[in-house]
């Protein structure tokens, strides 16, 4: 009886996990990033109960995480966060171009959500539930690109600092650069996914 409650809650909580990522997969968002314009995006968002937080300054884009090589110009991205099923605070950026509002890139980032009575950074993190995270959308991502171009593993002999880094690069479709920044003498985490089609 224990092994059936067992077997039923593992299942249960990879099908939880999953559903979670698929919201990023979305065709209007992964499958045609071609054509994902800011208006489709912001309904989207909001679909999702998102807050807009598009700063008012200048952001830009590094050329190690979005390479450009068409040498788009980049307007400040459209902005949006919410709190992804109690475990994360989920911001995702949309960088695009002005002259047609296509999104270029999708940047992700995952960090932990900060409990409103402990000052920043005093929070303990739950360094199992980012790796279980950064884990599902590996596959998800092997799933829908194949397997990596390259991959940089570091957290499991890191010290201290650190960062993993996977990218799928080939294929004429969507590109991908999924990353987590930590460090494992404070247990800081934070996921970071970029797609973006050239």
């Amino acid at each position: 009886m224990k092994n059936t409650i067992y077997i039923s809650t593992i299942i249960c909580l990879t099908i939880v996990s999953c559903v979670t990522n698929r919201k990023i997969f979305q065709t209007e968002r992964f499958d045609d990033l071609a054509t994902l314009t800011i208006p489709k995006a912001d309904k989207i968002e909001q679909g999702l109960g998102s807050i807009v937080r598009t700063p008012s300054h200048k952001i830009s884009i590094g050329e190690s995480i979005y390479p450009n090589k068409k040498g788009f110009n980049l307007e400040t991205p459209k902005t949006y966060s919410r709190t992804e099923k109690g475990k994360f605070e989920l911001e995702t950026e949309y960088f695009y171009t002005a002259s047609d509002s296509i999104v270029r890139v999708v940047m992700y980032e995952w960090t932990e959500i900060q409990e409103p009575d402990k000052p920043f950074g005093q929070s303990k993190t739950d360094t199992k539930k980012f790796q279980k995270k950064f884990d599902g959308l590996k596959k998800q991502l092997t799933w829908k690109l194949g397997e990596p171009s390259f991959v940089e593993i570091a957290s499991d002999t890191a010290k201290s600092n650190f960062s993993d880094g996977i990218k799928w690069l080939s294929g004429n479709g969507n590109k991908a650069y999924l990353f987590m920044l930590g460090s494992n003498s404070t247990d800081y985490r934070k996921i970071r996914l970029a797609i973006y089609k050239e």
